[in-house]
């Protein structure tokens, strides 16, 4: 499907030590290293998809590695990370006001050979190498040559990217200088554009995850959108919730798109329901989801529920009323 500027972002929930929703973090050899959260934005337009990513990281040591495969030659660069602060502010929960009149005081919560080096970049504390490989073993050798330690279960994943003639890019994840001796925390975003025909998020490397994997996609376009295997337009094998959708308000968004998708995707058994890369279809309408979250506002009169009180004067008024007919009707 062709969409002209679309955007895409994926938060994952932290995972297994080497699961990453995009690709796989490769810790150095002998290390572990564990992914404890992870954005990435994702835009196609005039052909070219650009997918700038943000990883917080905690490692024993201060360097790690992330593989992520491509199915052209990638580019890489610095992202930026206003992008993530303006998704923020637009999917933030409005607030719904309640009036309670009556003093409840209940606020509801809101429902073979090796690989060929194509390029290799410097990005401040990061380096970031671009790779065309022909042979896993090849590849797996490479890595390991060059500090990338990456496990058998997330190794034999590369296989069918392989088979597909995609690139991988290889960045060495390095800690800032005065963080100390251990990369932990939020890492600088990371940019990677590739010309591709659609949207693809490669999720295939996140099959060898042990444990349940969640992901959160903001897409930006021209309509609502929803997911599909790609090139497909056959439905994921997994939970997915649409959480917000609406026309675009922030001004650091709108370039991207008019109309904005939130929706959440949960894989309770990656090994067998991940069976291949994220796609992303027109969805069949373009309904507003736009949750709130409740405040109730007390309606009082002298510290006292206000819709409590008129219904004590109503009474009253009506016994009054009661008395007076009654005496009247006695005089008479």
């Amino acid at each position: 499907m062709a969409m002209a500027g679309v955007f895409l972002t994926v938060t994952a929930a932290a995972g297994p030590a080497n699961a990453c929703g995009c690709g796989a973090i490769a810790p150095a050899l002998g290390t572990t290293a564990e992914v404890t959260s992870e954005s990435a934005i994702v835009s196609h337009k005039d052909g070219v998809e650009t997918i700038v990513l943000s990883l917080a990281v905690d490692s024993a040591i201060a360097t790690a590695g992330l593989i992520v495969p491509t199915p052209t030659t990638a580019t890489i660069g610095a992202g930026d990370p206003a992008l993530f602060d303006a998704l923020h502010e637009q999917t933030v929960p409005r607030e719904r006001v309640v009036d309670d009149w009556w003093g409840n005081k209940v606020n509801p919560a809101a429902d073979e050979s090796s690989p060929l080096v194509v390029s290799r970049v410097q990005i401040g504390p990061l380096e970031a190498t671009t790779l065309a490989a022909t042979d896993t073993d090849g590849l797996g050798t490479w890595l390991s040559q060059n500090g990338y330690g990456v496990p058998g279960e997330t190794a034999s994943q590369l296989q069918q990217y392989i088979d597909k003639r995609w690139q991988f890019v290889a960045v060495k994840l390095v800690a800032d200088a005065d963080s100390g001796a251990k990369l932990a925390g939020p890492l600088a975003p990371i940019q990677i554009t590739f010309p591709t025909d659609a949207i693809v998020y490669p999720l295939g490397m996140a099959k060898a995850a042990t444990s349940e994997q969640s992901l959160r996609l903001n897409v930006l376009g021209d309509n609502r959108v929803d997911v599909a295997r790609y090139g497909t337009t056959d439905p994921l094998n997994a939970a997915v919730r649409t959480v917000w959708a609406g026309p675009v308000t922030q001004s650091t968004l709108t370039p991207l798109g008019s109309y904005l998708t939130v929706l959440d995707l949960r894989f309770d058994t990656p090994v067998t329901q991940i069976t291949g890369d994220i796609g992303v279809i027109q969805a069949p309408n373009n309904d507003v989801v736009d949750p709130a979250v409740v405040v109730v506002r007390p309606v009082e009169l002298l510290g006292f529920p206000l819709g409590t009180l008129l219904a004590v004067w109503a009474a009253l008024g009506l016994l009054g009323l009661v008395v007076v007919t009654i005496a009247r009707s006695r005089l008479r």
